[in-house]
């Protein structure tokens, strides 16, 4: 009976699954260390396998950047791009995780991961029980293969894996395993910095292969070839061998003694691993820890279809569930209540089933209605809950609902991703509760028709655990000082952006549609000069959109330097834009593309049928207090690109109405000038110079006769900006295309004319290393957990977001305010205007014609004094030293706002 053994490339494969989630927000422990690459190792490689029953597994590594190779050839690998710092802090936890799951690896000095490979697999050769499996993305390891030894190269993560065979292999390449090492010789690898034969591609290398074998024997032969080809195979000859020599596995390394005995996987030491990288959803999957899926496996609850007033009470806390993340379209799974009358599973006249929940529900409970209009709630995601129930026809009362748990939580510790379950870890990390997706299932498989009893238990439990913990999150506010953080601006916040997505933004469906039209044009006429400067190399069904397609072009048609083993992603393009003229065409098509799927074609789905979108503002996603939005995200519509500032043509207003547009100007750095006390800084805004002017003249020392070039203020303006994200000599230097040394010298400038933001720079990274976070003026903590990591350039990144954090909180803080008071003076003064949306730090109105002037007045001077209310609120007993300023535009579709 045959054994498989799985011999695993392991930087492949964690180069694979780092750049699986690239791109996304990265996963990362409370203490701040990335592991989305080490979570998605472990399960392309366990599912690999639990697949294909293994008998032995072993993993080899690369140790080092420079083997035996590069003394033969100094170049060898060289031009790749710097591996990722948040990778590179992933690799020992990769080596940590296969030593406690009892998976053997191997790393040699000197030699790569590709030799350790070869000398297992030519070991196993000569046993007859053996089959084995080379798992890898590297082509080099097709001279591996043999009758009893296979590659597996995955195709879409490890799902997809393509099985190369010797036959397989003779398809693609139309060599021999043993004819890999030539192949190589002849066609080089870009990859690699193998050089090759300049001038002999693919196919001339099939040729002459299946012709004279070996690289040998075409030298021995060469007389036989003529022309061209052999002018090019003469004037290469030393590159041709020296190329064979460097591709060649070595598989007569001294590895010492192998176990290859059965690999049985340690789950019981996996257990602290999990639990020490705070992989929870691993941990439920691959250990026998026993979980806590209830706080109450003994509820008591009734089941009403409908209302019954005797079971009013004062103060209720409530739960409502809906299936999908965007609750203005989602259907709702249920609703749980729970007061001091008892605890109640509500399902809305629902008599016959009553897991259905109607979403354009047409029959109102009264009674329910009533106690909606008289009664106090407390929560988790006040917003979700209230525009749900509106959606079905009910009257709700923001202001009836006193209390947020989901708020509550993202004002103790914003680093904690914002879903019910990672905050209940955070309160009480022994008390775990199934996630959403372990009830209802995810992606196309989730469903609210599930048991009836689990859903009800696990709504009632949610609304018990919010009861619960109310008090302990309550304290821990008053505790960090943070109390009116919660009370007088999240809380109230909440209500705010309840109103502007209720009331959406309107679309024109006809600029839409031509602007759709216009970008499809556009993108064929791309496609085609594309498809025509490369019709040597491509076929009519060649697909531009395909990484896959582009990289097999790039790297092995065109031959274009390969710096990111493979990828073809935007940093990728941008470095070999100068090596061939199509690239530019691509980073076109793709731009276009992007602009099409996701702001023209992609915003479609999310017109309602009153032609408006409602975005979800997500008010308690990112660690800094800032708004994101979604469903669609229209803050990320750049006004910069003349391309997809065109999109903001489609939002548009009727003749009753007008856009309003109020954007604080350069507000982070007049927040900075005010915390830091700079009082240069301080007098330049209060006499409405030009920031960027003034600072060029301290950096190139010139005097306020000397006029600025703009080559000076473009160079000042990247030290203003870039001060408030972590400046350094390096990135100026790169920034500016400068040396080293001078960047050095402008930063020097730069602090001597600011001396007290050098000084606040020190403080506040002083301040988060002791303390562990730092502050907004209004309380808003930013934990810095990179600044206890181990890893340099981790606490690097650390000591700027410690440096950015309080003036961009500060800022967000500020706008915050503003959004309050401005929702508070429509409401008092019976304004019918509204605030629409907000877009970093522009705040947009839909103002009847006949309120511009009374709104107009009205929000530039509650925006001007926002920052002395955010002061007064967080109890910080002065004035701001800076005044804001606030550029105002009118129009009646947003692109000509700005």
């Amino acid at each position: 009976m045959k054994k498989k053994f799985l011999l695993v490339d392991g930087n492949a494969l964690i180069f694979r699954a780092f750049y699986s989630s690239y791109g996304r927000a990265t996963l990362t422990t409370k203490s701040g260390i990335p592991t989305n690459a080490v979570y998605s190792f472990i399960n392309m490689l366990m599912n690999i396998i639990e697949k294909n029953e293994y008998f032995c597994v072993k993993v080899a590594f690369d140790k080092g950047k420079k083997t035996f190779r590069h003394d033969k050839l100094e170049n060898y690998k060289a031009g790749r791009a710097k591996t990722p710092s948040e990778l590179v802090i992933q690799f020992p936890i990769v080596r940590e995780f296969l030593t406690n799951a009892n998976i053997e690896w191997f790393e040699v000095d000197n030699y790569e991961a590709d030799d350790i490979i070869g000398t297992i697999s030519q070991i196993l050769e000569s046993d007859a029980e053996a089959e084995t499996h080379i798992l890898t993305s590297d082509q080099d390891m097709y001279q591996l293969i043999s009758d009893k030894t296979f590659v597996l190269s995955p195709q879409v993560g490890t799902s997809d894996l393509m099985v190369y065979t010797k036959e397989k292999l003779y398809e693609k390449w139309g060599v021999s395993p043993e004819q890999v090492i030539d192949y190589k010789g002849l066609r080089g690898d870009s990859s690699d910095n193998i050089k090759g034969v300049a001038g002999i591609g693919e196919k001339s290398a099939k040729e002459l292969l299946q012709e004279f074998h070996t690289l040998e024997n075409i030298y021995a032969n060469i007389d036989k070839i003529k022309g061209a080809k052999q002018a090019k195979l003469i004037a290469g000859e030393n590159d041709a061998f020296l190329s064979k020599e460097i591709a060649t596995i070595y598989k007569d390394m001294n590895l010492g003694m192998i176990n290859f005995n059965n690999t049985v996987i340690n789950f019981e030491g996996l257990k602290d691993f999990f639990v020490r990288y705070e992989m929870n959803s691993l941990l439920k999957k691959y250990t026998s820890k026993t979980e806590v899926d209830l706080i109450d496996n003994k509820l008591d609850y009734k089941i009403l279809n409908k209302w019954n007033f005797e079971f009013n009470d004062e103060i209720n806390y409530i739960y409502l569930e809906t299936l999908n993340d965007n609750y203005h379209t989602s259907a709702v799974i249920g609703l749980a209540i729970s007061n001091k009358k008892g605890n109640f599973y509500y399902s809305f006249n629902s008599s016959e089933e009553v897991n259905i929940f109607n979403w354009n529900h047409s029959v109102i409970d009264e009674e329910f209605q009533s106690f909606l209009l008289n009664a106090k709630f407390k929560s988790y995601d006040i917003k979700k809950t209230i525009i749900s129930l509106k959606k079905m026809g009910y009257k709700v009362m923001p202001q009836n609902f006193t209390y947020d748990m989901m708020i509550g939580c993202y004002v103790i510790n914003s680093n904690v991703k914002s879903t019910f379950e990672q905050h209940l870890i955070m309160i009480d990390p022994s008390n775990e509760l199934k996630t959403f997706d372990e009830i209802f299932g995810k992606g196309v498989k989730k469903t609210h028709l599930i048991d009836e009893k689990i859903k009800m238990d696990y709504l009632v439990n949610k609304v018990l655990i919010i009861k619960k913990y109310e008090n302990e999150i309550l304290s821990k506010l008053e505790e960090n000082n943070q109390k009116s953080l919660y009370e007088n601006i999240e809380l109230p916040f909440s209500k705010v952006l309840i109103d502007i997505e209720i009331e959406g933004i309107e679309v024109d469906k006809l600029e839409l549609k031509k602007q759709e039209d216009n970008i499809l044009q556009l993108l064929t006429k791309i496609e085609l000069e594309i498809k025509t400067d490369l019709s040597e190399y491509i076929d009519d069904d060649f697909n531009i959109a395909s990484p896959k397609q582009l990289k097999e072009l790039l790297f092995e048609k065109l031959k274009l330097p390969n710096y990111n083993k493979g990828s073809t992603d935007r940093e990728t393009l941008d470095a070999i834009e100068d090596k061939h003229p199509v690239i530019s065409k691509i980073i076109t098509f793709r731009k276009y593309s992007k602009l099409y799927s996701t702001y023209l074609k992609g915003f479609e789905k999310f017109i309602h049928s009153d032609s408006k979108v409602h975005t979800i503002f997500n008010q308690t996603l990112t660690n800094t207090g800032r708004l994101s939005s979604s469903y669609p995200n229209i803050q990320n519509i750049s006004v910069r690109d003349e391309e997809q500032k065109n999109v903001r043509k489609i939002f548009v207003t009727n003749e009753n109405n007008t856009y309003l547009s109020f954007d604080y100007s350069q507000i982070e750095l007049r927040v900075l000038a005010d915390i830091v006390n700079e009082q240069r800084l301080i007098e330049i805004f209060s006499m409405n110079r030009d920031i960027h002017s003034e600072a060029a003249r301290s950096i190139f020392n010139l005097t306020n006769e000397q006029e600025v070039s703009s080559d000076q203020r473009r160079v000042a303006k990247v030290f203003n900006f870039g001060i408030l994200y972590g400046l350094s000599d390096f990135g100026l230097a790169k920034d500016l295309k400068i040396s080293i040394p001078q960047a050095k010298e402008y930063i020097k400038a730069y602090y001597q004319a600011f001396p007290q933001i050098l000084k606040f720079k020190e403080e506040v990274v002083k301040f988060g290393y002791e303390n562990g976070y730092v502050e907004t003026l209004g309380n808003r903590r930013r934990y810095i957990y990179e600044l206890s990591n181990s890893n340099y350039m981790v606490k690097q990144f650390g000591e700027r977001a410690a440096v950015n954090a309080p003036i961009q909180g500060t800022a967000a803080d500020i706008l915050k305010v503003a959004m309050i008071n401005v929702f508070d003076n429509l409401r008092k003064n019976d304004l019918k205007s509204k605030m629409v949306a907000q877009i970093h730090d522009e705040i947009i109105l839909l103002v009847k014609n006949e309120e511009l002037e009374k709104v107009k007045k009205m929000v530039l001077e509650t925006m001007k004094n926002a920052y002395n209310e955010l002061l007064k609120i967080s109890n910080k007993n002065r004035k701001a030293l800076v005044e804001l300023d606030i550029n105002f535009s009118q129009a009646n579709d947003w692109f000509n706002l700005k």
